[in-house]
């Protein structure tokens, strides 16, 4: 020990310097914290962040001086800390999914596991460490190498659902998925068929016309029509759906365009005793493969480019605002769970649409209201 005015050397027990009189300081001892508040230990050696802080033997952090260290620990006062404190983005999503999936179709699985690859810079750091900015990176970087507007939303989407669950349970307090924005464009905004495309389809002598027509005349999803049991058609629509609980084990009609179809395939499944509607179709079974053959025969034999199955659902949604179904019925029937996802995503209106939607209806509200005359509408016409 070193006096610090004469820098004489002293013993280690010496309470002054012998030479100069100078009082040893001895470094203070803190005041032991209360029980339940947490605990602070100093490193030996030289440390950027020497102080550490635990509470309930779990380790909270390292910090470049105690203060610091006290108030983070001031800060979790209120907070139950146990081993999941520490949990891992990955370790969150994986006591997470098995919750999550039990509400969710096959489809809603796969966009999860895929948005979880998606984000994989995230899997090893602590869940209640990430902010706003740590998603955001994962996002800005996922439209810079060319994702649509829809992949950005489902990764946004699984960091908002862990962050939900880790609030929950107690791992963080704020979602900070929520402040994060997206501005990559969607990539498919999906097409209408055009009343020939639709025509041919009506003539065509392939199989595969037979399922487009009832995917045209339902506005399901086709994985929703390769899926649905056999038990649960009827002769004008079945129950079936997928993704949400507003898509499940809701009441799907076929319209009349595709109803021959519909009840040649049900009639062709009961007779071979099959298990699904799709049995009854002579063709894949499985619409991944249906998708990528004999539609696009289909497509080919019309001489229609650039259409997926997906666009039987955009075209069923258009011709139905056309026709004037009301769009709480049409919600129900596409299974969307908020009117605006068929507003948005769903309906493709032109100008004559718009235009024929609105031909004397201002007029003749404006009359039973008395604020233009007659006359003024027969100048007007």
């Amino acid at each position: 020990m070193i006096c610090s005015k004469c820098n004489t050397e002293l013993p280690d027990n010496a309470v002054c310097c012998w030479a100069c009189g100078k009082k040893v300081i001895t470094e203070r001892k803190h005041r032991k914290r209360s029980n339940g508040t947490g605990s602070i230990t100093k490193l030996s050696g030289n440390r950027a962040k020497p102080w550490i802080a635990r509470k309930n033997d779990v380790y909270i952090g390292s910090y470049a001086t105690r203060v610091d260290a006290q108030k983070a620990l001031e800060r979790l006062t209120d907070i139950d800390i146990n081993e999941k404190f520490n949990y891992t983005f990955k370790q969150v999503h994986d006591l997470w999914l098995p919750e999550h999936e039990r509400t969710i179709g096959e489809h809603g699985k796969g966009n999860y596991k895929t948005a979880l690859n998606n984000c994989q810079e995230l899997h090893d750091l602590r869940f209640r460490s990430l902010r706003t900015s740590d998603f955001q990176k994962v996002i800005i970087r996922l439209e810079e190498k060319g994702l649509s507007k829809s992949s950005c939303e489902k990764v946004l989407q699984l960091f908002g659902q862990l962050s939900d669950w880790a609030i929950r349970e107690g791992i963080c307090q704020t979602n900070y998925a929520r402040f994060c924005t997206i501005t990559a464009e969607q990539k498919s905004k999906g097409q209408v068929f055009p009343p020939e495309a639709i025509a041919a389809i009506k003539e065509s002598k392939l199989e595969a016309a037979k399922v487009v027509l009832v995917l045209l005349a339902t506005g399901c999803r086709g994985n929703e029509l390769f899926t649905v049991p056999l038990s649960n058609c009827f002769s004008r629509y079945f129950i079936g759906g997928s993704k949400t609980s507003s898509g499940k084990n809701r009441v799907i009609p076929v319209a009349a365009d595709g109803l021959m179809a519909y009840q040649a395939i049900l009639t062709e499944a009961k007779s071979r005793g099959g298990k699904l509607f799709i049995d009854g179709y002579n063709g894949n079974k499985t619409y991944a493969n249906f998708a990528k053959r004999e539609f696009k025969e289909l497509m080919n034999e019309i001489g229609l480019e650039g259409y997926t199955p997906y666009d039987c659902r955009h075209t069923f949604t258009t011709q139905a605002i056309r026709a004037g179904i009301d769009k709480q019925t049409l919600r129900r029937i596409l299974g969307h769970a908020d009117l605006s996802t068929t507003d948005k995503y769903y309906t493709h209106l032109d100008l004559d649409d718009i235009l024929n939607a609105v031909d004397y209806l201002d007029l003749n509200s404006a009359v039973s209201n008395k604020l233009v005359t007659q006359s003024a509408i027969a100048k007007i016409i």
